[in-house]
């Protein structure tokens, strides 16, 4: 029986196999030769610390991305209680968190906001990418959401 995987509603075979799939890929474009180099700087430069230096352009991007991807309005983005502007809110909250590896509080007063908001709106992020094809619309937003955020951050 062939071991399967779920990331945020899309069945993967296998991580190894993925894995596979996307360095055949990269062989494919680069070369293989290029793409051990590639790999060889990962493992030799591999540097997983969080992003606290570089926090404020997260937030900022992080903030105007939500706003762009849940098609929301700049000005009413931290005000606005109706759920399109909360589950933004919650994304960023979240991935803000992650990525910063703030404490609780500290995220709180970055977005003006108290700690517990902060600890109840990521624990239903949580949540919610436990059951992604409950939360369809909104999962695909945040998966979104966070992959023009790492990419963002692999670029500082």
């Amino acid at each position: 029986m062939e071991e399967t995987s779920t990331i945020h509603g899309k069945i993967m075979r296998s991580d190894y196999e993925d894995l596979q799939y996307h360095i055949d890929m990269v062989v494919g474009k680069i070369g293989l030769q290029k793409t051990v180099v590639l790999l060889r700087s990962f493992v030799e430069k591999a540097q997983f610390e969080p992003v606290k230096n570089n926090a404020p352009l997260l937030l900022t991007f992080l903030t105007n991305e939500a706003i762009a991807l849940f098609d929301l309005k700049e000005e009413d983005f931290y005000t606005n209680t109706t759920t399109e502007y909360r589950e933004a809110r919650m994304a960023c909250y979240h991935l803000y968190h992650k990525y910063t590896s703030y404490s609780y509080s500290k995220v709180a007063q970055v977005f003006g906001t108290g700690k517990r908001n902060i600890i109840y709106y990521k624990q239903k992020v949580d949540e919610r990418l436990t059951i992604p094809h409950y939360y369809k619309p909104f999962i695909q937003l945040y998966d979104q959401l966070e992959e023009r955020s790492i990419q963002f951050i692999s670029k500082l």
